[in-house]
């Protein structure tokens, strides 16, 4: 089927752009889509390895985040946050915090921007804060302002309060809808994770302003806490969205062995602690069972654990059932490599042994990957090697033609051509890395045949970009690179 449809579509491209490309842009989309086709057969071995330090002293680095593919946001676990430039090598610290406490594992946790952060400037972190009776994990966000944050807000403290220093969590990622996700550990008491009136052991979902969304899975159930999204979770310390799906991906630390990868859902229990892998530090059983009625089981699991940390996904033009993720390790001191398919681990390798515990780990908007390690405190670039990769994919599971853009790289227009089985309803969204939506076609009803559509690049900044098209309700996306 597959080779079917790379016969069609060379034919078709060839008619449609040798007039207004000519023969070696022709010629080169040609050889981009029997790229494709080799890919779906070839194994891969893929390696990471430093390709530069950008920054090696660092206090207690945690997370970090991409205003753009120059200037990056990173926050230190004492109540640190900088903004630093890659292209100039400088560093400023950002202002405007609120206080923080820091204790064993608590302190300032993670940072995301808001996907439409180029209008709003919405800056969001995760910190550890005192109150009555111990500690307890907040989300808060504010307006960057040159390097100070402006107006900050507490918008969230994760209850009930505990004395403790450890398992605060935490990572934020939003979804396609703008929607927040939080993740809380269970502050080390485990019972709390599948107690659905507690915050804690658990993913939140928020609205970005802070608010419930209506739609949460216990809004209105009595003796529960709205703003949970699911339970059962020990100390979650990585998320991530997929790029094209918009499904949420989390991995979490298990006691002695059973790290897990899930892969979030609402009103899901994944099973801590009445479930696990792992066994208690002592070497005690936590409990016999891996698995119960009722409880969702892991992706895929660690024994030992590598106590990861910090997640990204590597997009390459993979298909829609298949995904290439990096995750850091701390304890297992390397960066994990997963290639995932129809939501099953198929491969995985492990690249720089040795080299630092990974605290986190992004892709930025231009496609080049870092990493933040702790033993030593770096911030470094990296190379990556044998991820298959092509420009030109179709994540359609029906008998829909391929969808292309040409030229890609661009710096200036490209054209999206894409393909209508029926006499149907339209729509094209393109998509930044961070899922704001930056160019729009309108739904509107297209005939049958092959069409094409100017996409203004030149309006845009550099970086990767998805091309959604929404044929008839069928959605297939396209990345491209504006250069």
């Amino acid at each position: 089927m597959f080779n079917h449809l790379i016969v069609y579509t060379m034919k078709h491209i060839h008619t449609l752009v040798q007039k207004k490309l000519g023969m070696t842009t022709v010629l080169s989309i040609m050889c981009t889509i029997l790229a494709l086709s080799a890919y779906t057969t070839k194994s891969q071995i893929v390696e990471v390895a430093q390709d530069k330090i950008l920054i090696s002293t660092m206090a207690a680095p945690w997370g970090f985040t991409f205003i753009n593919s120059d200037e990056v946001l990173f926050t230190e676990k004492q109540g640190k946050m900088y903004r630093f430039t890659i292209s100039t090598n400088t560093m400023n610290e950002i202002t405007g915090l609120p206080a923080i406490v820091q204790k064993d594992q608590g302190g300032l946790l993670d940072i995301a921007i808001h996907p439409n952060f180029e209008q709003n400037k919405y800056v969001y972190i995760t910190y550890a804060i005192s109150a009555t009776g111990g500690q307890t994990t907040a989300l808060g966000r504010g307006v960057l302002v040159g390097n100070q944050l402006q107006n900050f807000t507490e918008l969230f403290r994760a209850l009930p309060i505990r004395n403790s220093g450890s398992h605060f969590g935490s990572r934020i990622v939003f979804d396609k809808n703008n929607m927040l996700y939080m993740s809380v550990g269970e502050r080390g008491t485990q019972d709390e994770a599948q107690n659905k009136n507690s915050h804690l052991g658990k993913v939140l979902r928020f609205n970005d302003d802070g608010t419930v969304p209506t739609s949460n899975p216990l809004v209105g159930v009595p003796n529960t806490k709205p703003e949970i999204f699911c339970w059962g979770n020990r100390n979650i310390q990585g998320m991530a969205m997929h790029p094209e799906t918009g499904e949420i991906y989390a991995h979490e630390h298990g006691p002695r062995g059973g790290d897990e990868l899930n892969l979030i859902k609402p009103n899901t229990n994944y099973g801590w602690p009445a479930v696990t892998f792992g066994i208690n530090y002592d070497g005690s059983q936590i409990t016999p069972d891996t698995t119960l009625p009722g409880m969702e089981l892991p992706l895929t699991y660690w024994v030992p654990s590598i106590a990861p940390s910090g997640m990204t996904f590597i997009r390459n033009g993979q298909p829609n059932n298949e995904a290439d993720i990096l995750i850091g390790a701390l304890a297992g001191t390397h960066i994990h490599w997963l290639k995932m398919k129809d939501n099953k681990k198929i491969s995985s390798s492990r690249s720089m042994n040795g080299y630092a515990r990974f605290r986190d780990i992004r892709q930025a908007p231009d496609g080049k990957i870092y990493a933040m390690t702790e033993s030593p405190n770096r911030f470094v670039q990296l190379r990556i090697s044998g991820l298959a990769t092509n420009s030109v994919y179709d994540i359609n599971t029906g008998n829909e033609q391929e969808s292309i853009v040409y030229p890609n790289p661009s710096a200036e227009e490209s054209t999206l051509s894409f393909e209508v089985s029926s006499d149907q309803l339209v729509s094209v969204k393109v998509y930044n890395i961070h899922g704001a939506v930056v160019q729009e076609m309108p739904a509107r009803y297209v005939s049958k045949g092959r069409h094409s559509l100017a996409i203004h690049s030149f309006d845009i900044a550099k970086g990767i970009y998805y091309v959604e098209i929404n044929k008839g309700g069928v959605q297939s996306v396209v990345k491209f690179v504006k250069m």
